[in-house]
């Protein structure tokens, strides 16, 4: 398992709160969502106690804001239980107590059943996987992938993952698909060409052949122009080597640009202490 230091984060702390944070209505938002239909409030009714029927419509609430469940205390949603309260239990007395944990997966399957959809499990993963697969042959930005998968999940009407599990199923379709491009790379490149690419990351002095290939000419001067066709010559046989490998790899446009820019971000020594062929792959695309 991984540790939850090591996990990608794979979406922003905002993305993180749109999507699992429990609603915080404005009251607009109380209107709409917990404004309940007949069948919603029927739903709600069917629970045994006051205390419980609050719960329940709460959750149909915020199931409908967000098509996912919360456990949460009662002092962190007060508006939005006064609301609740004042619009179908005025003039009763509501203790809220805490609701047990029976309880809370009662109403879920409930509120699921309501909405025609299904809860997540297991046998939903190997589908998600797959759609992650596909996904990070597009772009294999993380918060990319995460959000396209929490989209599809949302068309197939399966309620989305914990977060923990969100991660590891991004980190595992970047993984395999940098171990796929290495495969491919193996058996791709010659020595001949795997020496070139090694000799870009080789200090000489204190400026490395890439180092100086980074480096954008800084006037039309003779001696300028002179070094930009060095370098141009020097990139020649990498990008026709490119040319001939890259679409092999079957990565998008938006990847090999990505790929590329890696190159300008990371230092020389952070591109040498990649793993080869990761490194080859960003100066091929870079090429």
């Amino acid at each position: 398992m991984t540790s939850k230091s090591e996990r990608l984060n794979v979406l922003s702390d905002a993305e993180q709160e749109a999507l699992y944070g429990v609603p915080n209505f404005d009251d607009s938002q109380q209107l709409e969502y917990l404004a309940l239909s007949e069948t919603e409030l029927a739903l709600a009714s069917s629970r045994f106690g006051l205390n419980a029927q609050v719960h329940c419509i709460l959750q149909i609430g915020y199931f409908k804001a967000k098509r996912a469940f919360f456990v949460f205390d009662w002092d962190e949603v007060v508006d939005d239980c006064t609301f609740v309260i004042s619009r179908y239990f005025q003039g009763q007395s509501v203790e809220l107590l805490a609701i047990s944990k029976h309880e809370r997966y009662a109403q879920r399957g409930g509120i699921t059943a309501l909405f025609d959809y299904q809860p997540w499990s297991l046998t939903c993963l190997p589908w998600l996987a797959s759609r992650a697969a596909q996904l990070v042959r597009r772009d294999v930005t993380p918060s990319f992938v995460a959000l396209e998968l929490v989209v599809a999940l949302g068309e197939r009407k399966i309620i989305r993952p914990g977060y923990t599990t969100l991660q590891e199923i991004v980190s595992k379709a970047l993984s395999d698909e940098r171990l796929r491009l290495g495969s491919l790379l193996e058996g791709l490149l010659d020595e001949p060409l795997k020496a070139i690419l090694s000799q870009l990351l080789v200090y000489e002095d204190t400026l490395s052949d890439l180092a100086v290939l980074k480096q954008d000419a800084k006037n039309f001067g003779h001696r300028h122009m002179s070094r930009e066709r060095e370098k141009r010559a020097t990139l020649a046989p990498l990008h026709h080597a490119a040319k001939e490998i890259l679409p092999r790899l079957e990565i998008s446009r938006q990847n090999l640009l990505y790929y590329a820019s890696l190159v300008n971000y990371y230092t020389v020594f952070d591109l040498r202490r990649l793993k080869p062929a990761q490194a080859r792959l960003y100066l091929l695309c870079f090429a």
